[in-house]
């Protein structure tokens, strides 16, 4: 078979994705690897990309497969793969930042920087865009814990960090260019928010733009639902540093409580060096982390307390006191995810039971120490490295449920020890239609382990008991999420949301190109479906 310039044959009988939960087997011969194409000009090599998108629709048509683009591989769930074929996307690179003639003149009369507007290929890693933009004295707005998925595989599962007054990584977005069929490409804005001229899509080549609010954050975080996304817009901002105050032991007392509830800094004044009173640092991300086997509710002992990050943000000076490189040995990475890759590494795969007791001994050599530190973004949320079979859950939940939800882990825990530690990071509510992070401020309650039955078994009985205590919460789309069914997904978001989703995929998409991009896990969840077709519970 003679393929397109830019297209290479990747044959794959199966995938294994990075954290090594889970394996997809696949139709070998419908795998592919998209290069940039050998043309003379970036403009010619971008649109023919997209003409290779929309080959491979074409053939997923013609021969029956459905398929998908892989980046990274870094969700633990099997949302972003298929039974199908598989294109690999990340050599797909290209980024520039845009002109003003490209910039809609609503968007720069606003007040607006047309400089601060980054575009991007599919491929591009979080890292390597901060690199890029930090090279530019820019900055990407917000970033996962850690920065090795691709840019399109991060919003489009809601990757978040810790950034309760801006949100997750999809609220970076402005715009998509999304192949939606054999013979069409589309822009996608908000009418709320117009980014690009006609001069910016004109160079992009699309057969249809649209301004519309709902489609683009029913597109936002879709899962690779919606077509190949080719390309994507950033809003960015000047570059600045992340200033750390951080305690490895913080009592579970009234002031880590409102914290958590309230988002109230100044019950930390005991524990953390705050800088509340300068108008040129302000809170930024706030992660927590518990060791539920040294964790003592009443707050009655400070040796079994919680540790508490806060990360500042202030303008950026070339002289600051910088982060340390990681240590070899023991670090801590994708939230406590390094911890348990340590663990791993000396345990290997037996004594699972162990585990709770190897988290207890290592718990204080794993954490950073990095109070009193900076950074940018790319030095704060570093690559984590990953080693071994990991697993994790995350679950969002409104922050004024935090301390109920808190209580229910800790009885659950001591009935049936989880192996592993929890990590609370607080986001501003998405305006993605199935953003998980859908609370006004959502607390992500995330259950770092190993891949084991014990770690399902204990995720089973958290779900199940807030679901007997009607405490209202969602699940991350691109981590452990095996209990997702249908009736389950629609008391989540509302049969308006959901509705709102299914409908914007149909207005896009075609019926054999939906089939294309239809996977397994949609199956399940009902997410296949026509919008029409709500079921009865």
């Amino acid at each position: 078979m003679s393929l397109p310039n830019g297209i290479e044959a990747l044959p794959m009988a199966e995938w294994t994705n990075r954290h090594e939960n889970f394996t997809q087997r696949l139709q070998a011969s419908a795998c592919f690897k998209l290069r940039i194409p050998n043309l003379p000009t970036s403009q010619q090599q971008y649109q023919q990309t997209t003409s290779n998108f929309q080959w491979l629709i074409r053939y997923g048509i013609e021969h029956n497969v459905r398929m998908r683009a892989v980046g990274k591989g870094w969700s633990f769930s099997e949302v972003p793969v298929t039974d199908g074929g598989l294109v690999d996307t990340m050599a797909l690179r290209q980024s520039f930042a845009l002109q003003p003639s490209m910039v809609a003149p609503a968007y720069q009369t606003a007040g607006r920087r047309a400089d601060n507007l980054f575009f991007t290929e599919c491929g591009m890693s979080i890292i390597g865009l901060e690199q890029q933009l930090e090279s530019r004295q820019k900055s990407v707005r917000a970033s996962g814990a850690s920065n090795g998925q691709s840019i399109a595989g991060a919003f489009s599962t809601g990757t978040h960090g810790g950034a309760f007054r801006f949100g997750s990584v999809q609220e970076t977005v402005v715009g998509l260019h999304i192949v939606t069929g054999s013979d069409r490409h589309v822009w996608l804005e908000r009418a709320s928010y117009p980014v690009a001229a006609p001069k910016f899509t004109d160079w992009l080549g699309v057969t249809d733009v649209f301004r519309d609010d709902d489609l683009f954050n029913a597109a936002l975080v879709s899962f690779g639902s919606f077509g190949f996304i080719h390309g994507v817009l950033l809003e960015t901002e000047p570059l600045f540093l992340l200033e750390e105050s951080s305690s490895p032991r913080v009592p579970y007392r009234e002031g880590v409580k409102r914290l958590m509830t309230h988002l109230d800094l100044t019950g930390l004044k005991p524990w953390l060096q705050l800088p509340l009173n300068d108008p040129t640092r302000q809170p930024y991300h706030l992660t927590i982390i518990i060791n539920p086997h040294q964790f003592d509710p009443t707050g009655a002992d400070p040796n079994r307390g919680v540790f508490v990050q806060l990360l500042f943000k202030a303008p950026y000076r070339a002289v600051y006191p910088r982060r340390p490189a990681p240590a070899s040995g023991f670090i801590y990475g994708d939230s406590s995810l390094g911890l348990i890759s340590t663990v791993l590494d000396h345990l290997g795969n037996a004594g699972v039971a162990l585990v709770p007791t190897l988290v207890n001994r290592l718990y204080p050599l794993a954490l950073e120490r990095n109070n009193g530190t900076a950074g940018t973004m790319s030095e704060t949320f570093d690559n984590t490295n990953i080693r071994g079979k990991a697993a994790s859950a995350a679950i969002g939940i409104d922050n004024g449920d935090v301390l109920r939800v808190l209580a229910e882990v800790h009885a659950l825990n001591q009935q049936t020890p989880f192996p592993g530690v929890l990590g609370l990071r607080f986001v501003k509510g998405t305006k993605a239609t199935l953003g998980f992070t859908r609370f006004p401020v959502t607390a992500v309650l995330e259950f770092d382990g190993v891949e084991a039955r014990i770690t399902r078994r204990f995720l089973e009985m958290i779900w199940a008991r807030l679901e007997i205590l009607n405490i209202a919460y969602t699940l991350h789309w691109g981590k452990i999420n095996f209990n997702l069914t249908e009736p389950r997904l629609r008391k989540m978001y509302g049969d308006t949301a959901v509705n709102q989703w299914l409908a914007s995929r149909h207005r896009l998409l075609d019926a054999p190109t939906r089939r294309v991009f239809t996977n397994p896990f949609m199956e399940r969840c009902g997410l296949d479906k026509a919008p029409a077709q709500v079921p009865v519970v």
